[in-house]
């Protein structure tokens, strides 16, 4: 099984957004009984408001670690596997916080080296909060938000929920592309599979996945069936599925808000979809183990 730092290597955010608003055997559940998964492993370094604000969407599978300090930081992501960096870049009277233009800013220099980590600056919208934030956003942190602004529970949670969907689709991934890889697919194949586990809401049609990949439907199937891979549309419907049950575990979320964001038109089409393939509906998702998922997922993708 790989670890969580394994699983965070391969996994590389493909947008940047600044904005206001081996599976051994993975038919068999037995090699990832004794696994220990929690939704995402956080490290942040906030003043004590975002701090708190932080804490309210968290829940008890997550994973938080307080640092004080960016060398206490840097400590952290060598030490451990962290799935998430949250950081206000800059906090009033803290020298260490503070940018000179002309040197190189030790927390950019940190970010670099760490980059395949995601990273949420938490911001306050002051001028020297704006400036500690604007070298490092276009140096690639992956979101903006803005303590008073945009930091509405909900959008604090999106936040958490992608970051954990993804990594639940890294794992399913881990057997889904060593399998076309094996069978020599066409690159186009393999990026639009691994972007379909990654944000699954981006594809509304297998149609659309075969598009990206640059095939025609048929031509997708057959990729797949060579793989040793259900068809395309059940290992779409695994990467909704996947998504769905992160999505429905996190305190305060709708489960008709998931189903238009993955362009169903009511929940009725998307508790079918959860039920043909797990036997469960969405109520009873929520109660199983990540492990107990995959598995279930892994029954219906290979064959």
């Amino acid at each position: 099984m790989a670890s969580s730092s394994a699983r965070r290597s391969v996994w590389r955010t493909a947008c940047y957004n600044v904005s206001f608003s081996s599976l051994v055997d993975a038919v068999d559940p037995e090699p990832l009984s004794s696994v220990s998964f929690q939704y995402v492993h956080v490290a942040a370094r906030l003043p004590p408001a975002s701090l708190a604000r932080l804490r309210t969407v968290l829940t008890v599978d997550d994973e938080l670690i307080e640092v004080a300090s960016w060398t206490a930081l840097h400590q952290t992501l060598r030490s451990q596997p962290i799935d998430l960096i949250v950081i206000d870049p800059y906090s009033a009277g803290d020298e260490s916080s503070a940018f000179d233009e002309s040197e190189p800013s030790p927390l950019l220099t940190l970010l670099t080296e760490f980059r395949s980590v995601p990273t949420i600056l938490y911001a306050t919208a002051t001028r020297d909060g704006l400036r500690a934030v604007l070298p490092l956003a276009r140096s690639g942190a992956h979101q903006v938000v803005f303590r008073g602004f945009d930091d509405s529970r909900e959008r604090l949670r999106a936040l958490f929920d992608q970051v954990a969907a993804s990594l639940l689709g890294e794992r399913i991934l881990e057997v889904i592309i060593p399998r076309l890889t094996a069978v020599d697919a066409p690159m186009e194949v393999v990026q639009a599979v691994s972007r379909l586990f990654r944000a699954p809401q981006a594809f509304r049609t297998v149609h659309q996945l075969a598009t990206v990949g640059g095939r025609q439907r048929g031509q997708l199937d057959r990729w797949m069936l060579k793989a040793g891979l259900a068809p395309t549309k059940v290992v779409m419907l695994a990467a909704r599925v996947a998504w769905t049950y992160h999505y429905l575990r996190a305190p305060g979320n709708r489960f008709k808000t998931l189903a238009l964001r993955l362009g169903y038109p009511d929940v009725v089409g998307l508790g079918r979809h959860v039920k043909w393939m797990t036997g469960m509906t969405p109520t009873q998702l929520r109660r199983v183990g990540p492990e107990e998922l995959i598995a279930m997922l892994m029954r219906r993708m290979v064959r």
